[in-house]
């Protein structure tokens, strides 16, 4: 996990980089796109473009000021702290209860970096315009698409969006790395929808300065959400705080086969998995999310199941000897046993 033990006590503060992405959405040919709406359809223009013509750019910064401003990053009332905390941190404190010293905390020091913009072609992303007929409601993208575009293939790298964010030194292999997007979304090759965000790393390989030992860099891709394109009241930061209070339990996301790797577990809506995806637990139950107000806004970041739901615990060790948190009813009893690899779910 992130962090110290909690039986140390003391505050550590990680590097939080925050990477803002635009995107650039193109013609088949890589010319930039001009659209407009004639009589209810949306029509791509000619280029140069036509009086009335937009241009398919979706510019990440209206999204970032009250992205860095929500619970993620800002403090709030939690009941698991003695003081205002971060969200993901009072999480981290109502996992381990009473075996945590009331000085322990573990926060992200956040720093906007530089802007960076992927580049798209018509037929790797769909899209949907504002009322006004800008760019842009929301954006699908197709998820290998994405991913190419996001995680460099080799090293150096200044094509890609963690590969510039990399080589710039930007985003180092001490940090924990947030690639933040306007209402971007991914669908696999069948079509199907969406992927509102996930944490990974990207690994490269070292060198003589660095005995030649691969480098790590934990990140997360996380999308800001209008409210209203999703049911459950997914809205705001919510995928981001999903991703960011799973980075803190997993980083590695089980690579190793080893080190996060749970019982199969079984959630009551049916997802079936064995990795420490503390998010992923809650996502498709009813009233995912947990309103925090900061600064006078309210945010939705999404409750998540505590650790003692993972080890299988009859009398939770967590705060209130709950499983879940802030929630602390979204999970009121444990998962099944599970058969391996969840055969037959």
């Amino acid at each position: 996990m992130m962090g110290n033990a909690p039986q140390f006590g003391g505050t550590t503060m990680i590097n939080a980089p925050v990477i803002p992405v635009s995107l650039d959405l193109r013609n088949a040919d890589g010319s930039p796109r001009y659209v407009q709406v004639v009589n209810g359809a949306v029509v791509t223009c000619s280029n140069p473009p036509a009086p009335g013509c937009q241009r398919l750019y979706f510019d990440v910064t209206p999204d970032l000021q009250p992205f860095m401003n929500g619970p993620v990053f800002g403090v709030a009332n939690y009941s698991s702290s003695p003081v205002p905390t971060q969200f993901v941190d009072a999480v981290q404190r109502a996992e381990f209860g009473n075996h945590a010293r009331a000085d322990w905390h573990t926060l992200l020091a956040p720093s906007v970096k530089t802007p960076r913009v992927m580049t798209l072609i018509d037929g790797e992303y769909q899209f949907a315009l504002k009322g006004d007929g800008s760019c842009c409601l929301f954006v699908l993208v197709n998820e290998g698409v994405f991913l190419n575009n996001l995680f460099p293939s080799s090293t150096p790298d200044y094509s890609t969006v963690i590969g510039a964010a990399e080589v710039s030194g930007d985003i180092t292999t001490k940090d924990y790395s947030t690639f933040f997007f306007p209402d971007t979304y991914l669908y696999d090759d069948y079509g199907d929808c969406c992927v509102l965000g996930f944490h990974e790393f990207d690994y490269e390989a070292g060198d003589a300065s660095n005995g030649n030992r691969l480098r790590f860099y934990v990140m997360n891709y996380a999308s800001w959400i209008t409210p209203g394109l999703f049911q459950g009241g997914l809205q705001d930061v919510t995928a981001h705080s999903h991703e960011v209070a799973e980075s803190f339990n997993d980083p590695f996301v089980g690579f190793d086969g080893l080190h996060n790797v749970t019982p199969f577990w079984l959630n009551p809506a049916g997802q079936c998995q064995d990795l420490m995806e503390d998010g992923d637990v809650i996502e498709d139950l009813p009233n995912p999310t947990y309103p925090v107000t900061v600064g006078g806004v309210t945010y939705h970041p999404q409750t998540v199941a505590l650790l003692p739901w993972f080890e299988f615990q009859t009398n939770s060790s967590a705060i209130d000897n709950a499983y879940s948190y802030p929630n602390e009813s979204a999970l009121t009893a444990l998962s099944a046993p599970q058969p391996f690899a969840c055969a037959g779910q």
